[in-house]
């Protein structure tokens, strides 16, 4: 019976699934997870020892990879048996060819090659096929990209941020209460040119910040004594566009990440909340009109102008920090190093090379992220690509034996078969960056760390090299594939099936 004959199918395709879930829970779901959670684990603290089975989502994961393949295992099953006994027993017959669009295109097809004239049709005339190839191929290429644009995402949070957006290098804080004699020796410190290029006056105080979207959010808020040289220190610009953005007196600017996670813009009101050493809300909450959104990818920061924080907490700052651009001479910045440290009320000095250190170190973890997906990405591919190739050649074999007795070399041969290959990978490949973009853009906002925007650019180069390594494996497959069409009989193959 038809039922009895399908099941045969069903067994083994739910067998090869099933075990393939068993293992895919049992061991995957620690593997994988244990990659990420070392990322994480530098910034949050992440529980030792092996993550619990979620019963719920282990029999979801399991019933849909199963279910997808029984299914698309009795699909199969019940279009063949469809057909009359008689009809299986004889070969296979080739589709019919159709003319495709190219070949209207007369003054063009003419100088397409005979090799080319073949596999056009071929391409389209194996429609599935054509699908299950593109849909494979797309999804390799666009888990390339993922990885490849996380990681231009994750390394231009350094170069962006100390490279671009943050200008000096150094900061130095000093007492409230610093005394005439201190001020004047420090700077007479901060004129000397040998030590200091550039400096400026500025309050920084660690406040917290609400929105209509989340609250008692951790904000460093910065006030420059002298709005006017601030660009000097900071560049102040937005994301897109680069458009430049004057802080002024009465401005208050947000960094990025911080207004997309507060859920405001410009001209909407945020409230600042004044806080005590341990982080908590120590005063009244004080709002403030919202003048410009800036990039910045490490922390989050307000900018406001004197004038406006004099209106807002009632009261000039005392401006304890001083931003500077120092020397990046290794002895002459230990000398400057010395000089402040022996000057009475100078608290602290901070240069960016440290942070910038630490910064690549905890960032240098979620790169395993990107071998995980260029990994996964390299097994679809060979595994989409290999079972497409087999079944094409298994399928052909009278057509590849026919072209053999005609004369075809084995060269020829290969080409015959490996140019619709190359041409539906490259397709494929085409169609993969274009998901990618997408993909790369929801894994990046996701994977995104408190306190931290990642870059929102993907490099060319990233676009290059998953376009590259798809094509390569392509070519191992090619590789693999070649012993079976150099070993098909041609006397054997064109026999009839009787």
């Amino acid at each position: 019976r038809r039922s009895r004959i399908t099941s045969k199918y069903l067994i083994y395709a739910g067998a090869a699934s099933g075990a393939g879930s068993i293992i895919g829970i049992g061991v995957l779901s620690q593997l994988l997870p244990a990659v990420i959670m070392k990322a994480y684990a530098i910034i949050y603290f992440v529980p030792p020892g092996p993550l619990p089975i979620d019963p719920v989502i282990a029999g979801l994961s399991a019933g849909l990879g199963v279910g997808i393949t029984l299914f698309a295992t009795w699909a199969a099953a019940h279009a063949t048996l469809r057909e009359q006994p008689a009809a299986l027993m004889l070969p296979r017959a080739p589709k019919a060819g159709k003319r495709i669009l190219l070949e209207r295109a007369t003054p063009l097809w003419r100088r397409v090659s005979f090799s080319w004239k073949v596999t056009f049709p071929n391409i389209f005339r194996y429609k599935k096929r054509f699908i299950m190839t593109l849909i494979g191929i797309a999804g390799c290429t666009a888990l390339l990209l993922t990885g490849l644009g996380l990681s231009d995402a994750i390394n231009d949070i350094i170069d962006n941020q100390f490279g671009t957006i943050t200008k000096y290098n150094a900061m130095i804080t000093v007492e409230d209460d610093l005394s005439r004699d201190s001020r004047e020796e420090l700077d007479e410190l901060l004129a000397d040119e040998r030590f200091v290029s550039a400096s400026t006056p500025a309050q920084r105080e660690n406040m917290l910040a609400s929105g209509p979207d989340d609250e008692d959010v951790s904000v460093q808020v910065v006030v420059p004594e002298e709005p006017s040289r601030l660009d000097e220190f900071v560049l102040m610009r937005t994301r897109v566009g680069h458009e430049p953005i004057e802080l002024g007196g009465d401005g208050v600017v947000l960094s990025e990440k911080l207004a997309d996670q507060l859920g405001v813009g410009v001209g909407d009101e945020v409230a600042l909340i004044e806080q005590d050493a341990i982080g908590n809300a120590t005063g009244s909450s004080h709002a403030a009109t919202v003048t410009g959104v800036m990039e910045n990818y490490i922390y989050n920061y307000v900018f406001i102008g004197p004038d406006r924080y004099d209106e807002l907490m009632g009261g000039r700052p005392p401006y304890t920090t001083l931003l500077a651009v120092v020397t990046d001479d290794p002895d002459t910045r230990a000398q400057l190093t010395e000089r402040l440290g022996a000057i009475e009320g100078v608290r602290t000095v901070a240069y960016n090379d440290e942070t910038i250190d630490a910064y690549r170190e905890m960032l240098s973890s979620v790169n395993m992220i990107v071998v995980v997906l260029v990994a996964a990405a390299a097994a679809l591919a060979f595994i989409v690509l290999y079972n497409l190739t087999n079944i094409n050649i298994t399928e052909r074999m009278r057509e590849i034996a026919t072209l053999k007795v005609l004369g075809f070399t084995p060269r020829e041969v290969d080409a015959y078969i490996y140019r619709e290959i190359v041409l539906l990978s490259a397709i494929g490949s085409l169609v993969g960056l274009v998901l990618g973009v997408w993909m790369e853009g929801f894994v990046v906002v996701t994977a995104e760390v408190d306190q931290v925007m990642f870059g929102r650019v993907i490099h060319p180069a990233s676009f290059a090299i998953a376009f590259a390594l798809t094509m390569a494996f392509t070519v191992l497959v090619m590789v693999a594939m070649r012993r079976k069409l150099a070993g098909i009989d041609m006397v054997e193959s064109l026999k009839s099936n009787e």
